[in-house]
């Protein structure tokens, strides 16, 4: 609410607009994460943390390169089709092609990283399947940039609640027969071609019609420009997810296998990722607006951005210090043990390490958005592969000595190297 109040917009449909989509984003993924919070509860209790931490290497090792494949191309989509909405289906045309050739590419270098690092031949089956959710994630994301444009995140919601549902209900029926842990992932894929499936038709009324393209100077343009953040997603990635790989491949200290180690560690890190979603999703929003701000009246650009970041500050520190309270006093052993198994006790460290540093993820939000409205997104792929060679490094060097502890304190440690980087530049550029 502070965002708002501060934003200083003329147009209340705006500030309505922003509200209602920012309230869109955040019911679609209050269903969502009670879904995967339920079904986390019956998978972690029904396979253990061995079971567990096989499901979220299936899940997360694709996930790098399906979030790889968005290579930033939304970010400049959505740039240059508020500067010339007449040019949005020609843009939209040229992203869906180029997100054609993108997503080949991620599922081949998925399939073959996996080869070369997993000896277990379930684990490369798992991810085999898991690769296909590349293609639907892929898509979905490029119709989001219209959803995002039009600021009609009600339609993308719709669409991912029904995938949702059906996880949920399909997910029960296997985890009821015993099903291995591979094909409920497989549960997840198909959900995410349904939501896709309905995006489509939804865009469709937006556009009433749209196709894949390619005009050269088009794709030419958008590749140039997403180039510097595509690789920021690349190092991000690598930085977000370097962990639990790691957790997987290298000797852990703790009395356990190494996918128990993941699942230990994916547990509390899930959670962790459902408050991440908050400055996510009040960006999303606020982006095409301060894009709007930005086009028009300049000079009242950078108070009003400021205003933003402070506002950002202030939630995330309410964030940071509200959740590790609420985690320090509330939860105990035995309710972790109650909902999901002995197995899952340290899982609370970890989770209190990674809320003590969630002011940070609050305040690199905006500001990597300020770099890009003001076309310095070269400058992100400098500052993410920093980030991630200190993340793979420290993680090589201190999961063989304090395991999942130490990863969960490196996100943290990582992600304020980010926001020191991101306030550097986005102060010398911003002068």
């Amino acid at each position: 609410m502070m965002i708002l109040k501060h934003l200083q917009i003329n147009f209340t449909n705006n500030i309505q607009s922003i509200l209602s989509n920012t309230f869109y984003q955040l019911l679609n993924k209050l269903i969502s994460m009670s879904i995967t919070f339920y079904l986390t509860l019956i998978i972690s209790r029904e396979y253990g943390s061995k079971g567990y931490g096989l499901f979220s290497i299936v899940q997360s090792f694709p996930a790098i390169f399906y979030l790889i494949a968005d290579f930033g191309l939304n970010a400049i989509a959505t740039r240059e089709i508020s500067r010339d909405s007449n040019k949005s289906q020609e843009i939209l045309g040229n992203v869906l092609f180029l997100r054609s050739v993108i997503s080949l590419v991620a599922i081949a270098s998925c399939i073959i990283f996996s080869q070369f690092l997993y000896p277990d031949e379930e684990t490369k089956y798992g991810i085999l399947i898991g690769s296909l959710i590349i293609v639907s994630q892929t898509f979905i994301t490029t119709a989001n940039i219209i959803f995002q444009i039009k600021l009609k995140y009600l339609y993308s919601s719709f669409a991912n609640t029904v995938g949702y549902i059906f996880i949920l209900v399909s997910t029960l029926i296997l985890v009821h027969f015993k099903i291995s842990v591979i094909y409920l992932n497989l549960m997840y894929i198909i959900g995410s071609f349904i939501s896709l499936a309905i995006s489509i038709f939804l865009l469709k009324i937006l556009l009433h019609k749209f196709k894949l393209s390619y005009q050269k100077a088009v794709s030419k343009h958008l590749v140039l420009e997403s180039l510097p953040l595509g690789i920021m997603f690349i190092f991000s990635q690598v930085n977000m997810r370097a962990d639990s790989i790691l957790l997987s491949l290298l000797k852990i200290p703790n009395p356990v296998s190494n996918l128990q180690a993941v699942g230990i560690y994916a547990l509390p890190y899930k959670f962790f990722e459902v408050i991440l979603v908050i400055p996510t999703f009040l960006m999303n929003s606020i982006y095409p607006v301060l894009l709007e701000s930005y086009n028009k009246t300049k000079s009242n650009f950078q108070e009003t951005f400021r205003k933003v970041v402070v506002s950002m500050g202030f939630l995330g520190l309410i964030a940071s210090i509200t959740l590790s309270l609420l985690i320090y006093f509330l939860v105990t052993p035995e309710m972790i043990i109650n909902l999901f198994g002995a197995d899952f006790v340290d899982s609370k460290v970890i989770l209190l390490i990674l809320s003590s540093g969630l002011l940070f993820f609050f305040l690199t939000q905006p500001l990597s958005w300020y770099l890009v409205i003001k076309n310095q997104q070269k400058l992100l792929p400098i500052i993410y592969f920093t980030a991630s060679i200190f993340n793979v490094g420290a993680n090589f060097i201190l999961i063989p000595v304090y395991g999942y502890f130490a990863s969960a304190t490196i996100t943290i440690v990582s992600e304020f190297l980010i926001f020191i980087l991101l306030a550097y530049f986005s102060y010398a550029k911003g002068k």
